[in-house]
């Protein structure tokens, strides 16, 4: 996240209080990357899935034989960058494996299909089919489908455009519960039930075929342990796939989010001011020396700890109920006329306001680029790029404007004749 030599160590050399927080969005695509990589029995589901998406869409008659089996869910492409597409491509298989094998079966006994082409996708379909009817398959789907449902629903929230940074670690904290609450032997029998099901569908023993022997390497000095592999499939798999994932995600989501969480324990005092009335005075200091502390650098500080608790005390007892978040507790400063009185407060919250949480509505602006931009109008120039691309992003504004005075403007300023 550039702390070594990126923008974020350029900008901390310029302002050592300057406060750096990730971006939820793209940190929990991390988690779910690191998470995908950390094995490759994790990485070859993946390849399967996408070499059924890959089969299935390369000829028009294998896609009519699936649709024939399968006419309300399709398969979908896998994206490095987009891993909201990592569940779109499972769940197909999640919910209609069974579908998707007939169809795959049906393709490799079709006696119709001749010649070397035939032949080879025959062949395809038959090797496609063989690997999706394993258990070990099942069971990974199963397995990655249900992570990767509840990191959706967790980056779907950390999306929103009124999440602030309180919220955001709570979020993050359930999914991290999740995560360790489906590691355990409780969490994997689960799995495997929701695997049964599917392998009684599909025609097969809900059991895990065993591993071919590893040839025993040579070794070369007397004191070298011996590599003993877990010799029970099922051990294997739950060792070495359902563990491996879930260790590498919860220890990402940890490491990854760790300057949030920093940030949140820092300015998380000011979510709760209202209700400051029930502690001590000594609690409440303890708080705004630790954010003194923060946003201090030599001896140049932006706010004094102690007048910051007494203006929290005197707010507090002026905030009715419904004034909880910051938000609320700002503007009513600003209705009431109370900046100069609490200085302090209003630099506080000024700062905690301002710290962004993600930067994924600013990047929507590239998929409406993208509509804007398409091979039409692929030699538009700069300007008129840009002005579509505002029409289009603020087009809540745009509807708001009297087209007749902007035309009558238009005209005005192009007309040959100046009126006087």
């Amino acid at each position: 996240m550039g702390k070594n030599n990126g923008v974020q160590k350029k900008i901390l050399n310029i302002n050592p209080r300057a406060l750096f927080v990730p971006c939820s969005a793209h940190t929990l695509n991390l988690v779910v990357n690191d998470a995908a990589n950390c094995c490759l029995m994790a990485t070859s589901v993946f390849d399967i899935v996408q070499r059924v998406y890959v089969y299935f869409l390369s000829s028009t008659h294998r896609l009519v034989v699936f649709t024939s089996h399968q006419p309300t869910l399709t398969v979908k492409p896998l994206s490095q960058t987009r891993w909201e597409s990592r569940i779109d491509a499972i769940k197909p298989l999640r919910y209609e494996l069974g579908k998707i094998y007939d169809a795959l079966l049906e393709i490799a006994d079709d006696t119709f299909l001749t010649g070397s082409s035939g032949s080879t996708a025959r062949s395809d379909a038959k090797a496609l089919a063989n690997s999706v009817a394993k258990f070990k398959f099942v069971v990974s789907i199963v397995v990655w489908y249900n992570i990767l449902f509840e990191i959706n629903i967790t980056r779907k929230q950390l999306q929103a455009k009124d999440l602030d940074i309180h919220a955001a670690v709570q979020q993050l904290q359930h999914t991290q519960a999740y995560l360790v609450d489906c590691r355990s032997d409780i969490g994997f029998a689960r799995m495997l039930v929701d695997a049964a099901k599917i392998a009684k569908d599909l025609e097969i023993p809900p059991t895990f075929e065993a591993e071919p022997r590893l040839r025993r390497r040579k070794k070369q000095f007397a004191y070298e342990a011996e590599n003993e592999p877990v010799q029970d499939p099922k051990q294997n798999f739950k060792v070495n796939f359902f563990f491996a994932i879930l260790d590498t995600a919860i220890r990402s989501v940890e490491e990854r989010f760790e300057q949030m969480r920093t940030i949140e324990s820092v300015f998380g005092f000011l979510y709760h001011i209202h209700g400051l009335q029930s502690k001590t005075s000594q609690e409440i200091l303890e708080c705004c020396m630790k954010l003194e502390s923060a946003l201090q650098h030599g001896d140049n500080r932006d706010l004094v700890a102690s007048d910051l608790c007494g203006e929290l005390q005197s707010i507090a007892r002026q905030l009715s109920e419904e004034t909880k978040s910051p938000q609320d507790v700002f503007r009513f400063i600003l209705c009431q006329n109370l900046e100069d009185s609490l200085p302090n407060l209003c630099i506080a919250l000024r700062i905690l306001l301002t710290l962004p949480v993600s930067v994924a509505s600013r990047e929507r602006s590239f998929s409406k680029l993208k509509l804007i931009k398409t091979y039409i109008r692929s030699s538009m120039c700069q300007d008129r790029l840009v002005g579509l691309a505002t029409l289009s992003i603020e087009h809540e504004l745009a509807d708001k404007l009297d087209l007749k005075d902007l035309v009558i403007d238009f005209a005005q300023k192009k007309a040959h004749k100046v009126q006087f």
